[in-house]
């Protein structure tokens, strides 16, 4: 039987599916195929942010009681938001890729860095039904985008 991921796990393979798909917008030189994956990155990071900030942050925060790194989070991830509202309307603007890349990954290295760790070790924070939470919840986003 696979082990299940924990919340911090699943997150993080979430980080490296979208880190991925800027690796081919990069590559791509067709703007057609630049239009797919801009859409495929930002559906991608509005549904890992949603539920990060519906679920992860706030139990994140009553278990270590850490409000200015759930704040920094939260910032980071309104940046990210402004940056995809832009590229609805200009999807093959590589600048806008590279500036929502760039602040994509700085976040996630300060979740790998700081967050993940301090949640791993806070007693009374049950990853692993946490990351059900996100799952379940990640699947009726992406369900509800599908349709």
């Amino acid at each position: 039987m696979p082990q299940q991921d924990d919340a911090c796990t699943m997150l993080d393979e979430d980080h490296n599916k979208v880190a991925g798909l800027f690796e081919q917008y990069k590559a791509a030189h067709d703007p057609n195929r630049q239009r797919l994956l801009a859409s495929e990155i930002c559906q991608e990071l509005l549904v890992h942010m949603q539920i990060e900030d519906e679920i992860f942050y706030p139990a994140f925060q009553r278990a270590t009681g850490d409000q200015p790194l759930v704040q920094e989070s939260k910032r980071e991830h309104q940046e990210a938001r402004e940056l995809i509202a832009q590229l609805e309307d200009k999807p093959t603007e590589a600048r806008l890729m590279l500036e929502l890349e760039d602040v994509i990954l700085d976040h996630v290295n300060d979740e790998r860095e700081k967050m993940f760790p301090q949640a791993r070790k806070t007693k009374g924070l049950d990853l692993m039904q946490l990351a059900q939470q996100l799952q379940a919840r990640k699947m009726e986003l992406l369900a509800a985008h599908a349709g």
